[in-house]
């Protein structure tokens, strides 16, 4: 058995897209553009408006913050919700409290499974 850290700590700050006090922790990537990994946002954390390389499922395990699609509205999103957003779609998140979200990228992501809400 092998322990590992997914804290902020072992991840890297995110600079790119005028982010803010925001980190990505590395858990999976291969060849073909498919990666899962964390980011932690701090409080007033954002990860700046962008465009998303290929499917990008954000999953928020803890806290609380918002999300944006192309129009820039921020939707509040909470601990237990999803999104997902398509390739080429620009988009941004941010919390003011503080937030961790499982991100799943991929070329396809299947959501035929997941619960809409």
């Amino acid at each position: 058995m092998k322990f590992f850290r997914f804290d902020k700590e072992v991840g890297f700050q995110i600079n790119q897209y005028d982010s803010q006090a925001a980190h990505f922790i590395k858990v999976f990537r291969n060849k073909q553009e498919n990666s899962v990994g964390f980011i932690q946002l701090d409080a007033g954390g954002v990860v700046g408006y962008h465009q998303a390389k290929v499917q990008q499922l954000f999953i928020v395990v803890q806290g609380e913050g918002w999300v944006t699609g192309t129009d820039r509205e921020r939707i509040s999103i909470k601990n237990g919700e999803g999104v997902m957003w398509e390739k080429g779609e620009w988009h941004e998140s941010g919390s003011a409290s503080g937030m961790l979200a499982l991100v799943v990228e991929a070329e396809t992501i299947d959501t035929s499974l997941l619960q809409e809400k």
